[in-house]
């Protein structure tokens, strides 16, 4: 782990405790190589909270346009191991960067979504997740976020869904200090190992199947 990593986690965790009363279960089962985590999508704010939850350094793919929100955005985001991605279509330059970011010994974070989903409910997962794990025989390590779509934060940088009228503003509870944005739980579940896969369409479809039912069934945990 860079220093950075270490050094800006060990700084903000404690703030994100707090802030969000972010719990973690599970992650014992992130492993020491390479890996893949398939996490669902709610909120623009969801890099930071997986950044958190798995308590290491990270990378993620985000879309080219936030990449020119601002030069100091930009930079920021790219600082912390953001990727630009375009959305319009297959992206292959994404694809080999992933490659070689996994064949590099790297955490690879995917959305496989694709997109945030408005009202939280987990959409159907894009098989590409499924080839990428396939290709570089990595282990896909099932994540699921509760809470960030009902948080104030979400309420604030989502504010495209919130104008769609799919959020509201979450009322404060104003006598207790704890958790003031929110509460925000992550759970890991056991990965999917790529070996029992076989490459081609059929495999990539089957095996991105598997990590969204674990995805979902670590849902129903929090339901």
């Amino acid at each position: 782990m860079k220093a950075r990593w270490r050094l800006g986690w060990v700084l903000t965790y404690p703030g994100a405790c707090w802030l969000f009363g972010l719990r973690v279960s599970g992650r014992e089962w992130l492993g020491l190589g390479p890996q893949i985590i398939a996490a669902n999508h709610t909120s623009n704010f969801d890099p930071l909270i997986v950044g958190w939850a798995c308590a290491r350094e990270v990378h993620f793919l985000a879309k080219e346009e936030l990449f020119r929100v601002s030069r100091l955005f930009g930079w920021l985001i790219r600082f912390w191991n953001a990727h630009p991605v375009r959305r319009d279509g297959a992206d292959t330059g994404a694809v080999r960067l992933c490659s070689r970011l996994l064949q590099e010994g790297q955490t690879v974070v995917l959305f496989p979504e694709g997109t945030r989903s408005p009202n939280g409910a987990l959409q159907p997962f894009k098989p590409g997740i499924g080839m990428l794990a396939i290709l570089n025989r990595v282990p896909v390590v099932p994540m699921h976020i509760a809470g960030m779509a009902q948080s104030l934060i979400s309420y604030w940088v989502d504010r495209d869904i919130v104008r769609k009228g799919y959020r509201a503003k979450p009322r404060l509870n104003l006598r207790s200090l704890a958790c003031p944005l929110g509460q925000v739980r992550v759970r890991f579940g056991e990965p999917v190992m790529p070996l029992r896969f076989l490459e081609g369409r059929p495999g990539y479809e089957a095996l991105t199947q598997e990590v969204e039912a674990r995805v979902r069934r670590l849902a129903e945990q929090d339901a």
